[in-house]
């Protein structure tokens, strides 16, 4: 079975509904519409929309891969099948194995890429085909759609031309119909103010929202500023606390130079101390060696009084042992004060490299506890600049919103007054339009009953009954 774009697409034609060319009524479809275009259109409505849109071109393109496949498959089934009635028909015949060959190269060579990709191309543009048919045949659907609305408008002329030659009979019935028109229009624009009414005392209430926003943006403002204040202060009074952990380590480190200074008054006292002790010990050392020197010089002199050998022996021993002892006391004196003199040294050096230790370590925690301050004080500043930066772009980005919201409720505001306007115009000119065409059909028809020579009062007759139509006519319009 043959596809055609015509049994792919098959749509209905049918007659115009029944609608008069010149309807001056909104429909409820229409009301619909109005209500919808009046609505404010918020970000998830937007998405939404973009949902549905991409569900559609979703759903599009897989009715298309579809398509293509259903005459991609038609396609080989048709190259399957004449296959198989050329494999037939060259078993019958020996001359036609060159196309046998022909066929298996071009069988083989089907599965390459680049005669896939052909094979695509041209299943697309099959497809393409397809939907360029379609997309005729819908034309010529709305073309003949068009000539039926125009058959449609040309019966309606003609009915109209006809429900003239009624006109006396259904006065009464039209009076009626009129008055209902008028009370339905008369309703749509009670309608239509109450939505003005609404849509004002919504612009009200959000105005009082955006007052309230901006309000609120000054509270926080204020806020944040009072925040400022208060680093600002804690900040100085950070600084104060510096300066005075400042004055109090110099005066600490005045306090340890006093004490320093004190410590080496102390030292000079006692090194002075042990001088004069060690002077007193070598005085007393001198006057016991002049002691013995005399206990010997006595000896001495009892030894040439006595003058015997034995004597002089244990004398000249004597006196070697004094010596030797003399020596002795005068060498561990020595050592003392050595030892003394390295031990207050030492003292002064360990003293002075503590004290330069402990003035460095405190020297090096102010200095720390300074430089953390600092960095703390330069990120809390950062991490200022940047929520106050933040905070303004916020605030900005709100403002836009509010601004663009607005602009476009009053461009809303402004589309929909021009469309009540265009409306009303399109009435307007559509009962000029039909005042003018009944005008035209009955003076057609008055000339008519001219050519054919009725008596003039009868014309006459109907001229004034046609002005009092008008006149009631008139009257509605301005109850209107």
């Amino acid at each position: 079975m043959g596809y055609t774009p015509q049994t792919l697409n098959k749509r209905p034609v049918g007659p115009k509904s029944g609608r008069t060319k010149n309807q001056t009524t909104l429909t409820q479809k229409e009301l619909d519409r109005l209500k919808n275009a009046s609505k404010v259109v918020t970000l998830e409505d937007r998405l939404e929309v973009l949902k549905r849109q991409e569900e559609e071109r979703k759903r599009m393109e897989k009715e298309t891969e579809e398509l293509r496949m259903r005459f991609k498959k038609i396609d080989d089934a048709r190259q399957k099948a004449l296959e198989e009635n050329a494999v037939k028909e060259d078993l019958f015949g020996a001359g036609e194995k060159v196309k046998v060959l022909e066929r298996a190269f071009l069988a083989k060579h089907e599965q390459e890429e680049e005669v896939r990709r052909v094979n695509r191309i041209i299943l697309n543009a099959k497809c393409q085909a397809v939907r360029d048919a379609q997309i005729q045949e819908k034309e010529d659907f709305q073309r003949d759609l068009r000539s039926e609305e125009m058959r449609m408008d040309r019966m309606v002329l003609e009915r109209a031309t006809s429900a003239l030659k009624k006109e006396d009979a259904d006065e009464e019935k039209k009076k009626e119909e009129k008055l209902k028109y008028a009370c339905e229009i008369r309703n749509q624009l009670s309608e239509r103010e109450t939505l003005r009414f609404l849509e004002a005392e919504r612009l009200e209430q959000e105005a009082k929202r955006i007052r309230k926003a901006n309000e609120l943006i000054r509270a926080e403002d204020e806020r944040q500023a009072q925040l400022q204040r208060e680093r600002k202060l804690k900040f100085r009074e950070e600084l104060n606390r510096i300066a005075e952990m400042a004055a109090l380590f110099k005066r600490m480190l005045c306090e340890q130079e006093r004490e320093a200074d004190m410590r080496a008054a102390a030292y000079m006292r006692e090194k002075q101390k042990k001088e004069r002790e060690l002077a007193m010990e070598k005085k007393l050392a001198q006057e016991a060696a002049e002691s013995k020197r005399q206990r010997i010089f006595i000896l001495a002199q009892k030894v040439l009084e006595a003058k015997s050998a034995s004597e002089e022996l244990s004398y000249m021993r004597e006196q070697e042992r004094i010596e030797r002892e003399y020596r002795r006391k005068e060498k561990e004196a020595a050592l003392r004060k050595k030892q003394i003199e390295k031990d207050l040294a030492e003292a002064r050096e360990s003293q002075l490299r503590q004290t330069k230790q402990r003035q460095a370590l405190q020297i090096a925690r102010a200095e720390q506890d300074f430089d953390n301050l600092m960095a703390q004080v330069k990120v809390d500043e950062e991490k200022q600049k940047q929520q106050e930066v933040q905070r303004e772009r916020q605030n900005e980005c709100y403002r836009q919103a509010i601004i663009k919201q607005m602009n476009d409720k009053e461009l809303e505001r402004r589309r929909l007054l021009e469309l009540d306007r265009a409306q009303a115009m399109d009435w307007r000119e559509g009962e000029r339009q039909r005042d003018r065409n009944i005008r035209a059909v009955i003076d057609a028809k008055l000339a008519a009953m001219r050519d054919a020579c009725l008596p003039e009062k009868y014309i006459k007759e109907v001229e004034m009954q046609l002005t009092k139509i008008k006149s009631q006519k008139a009257f509605l319009t301005k109850n209107k």
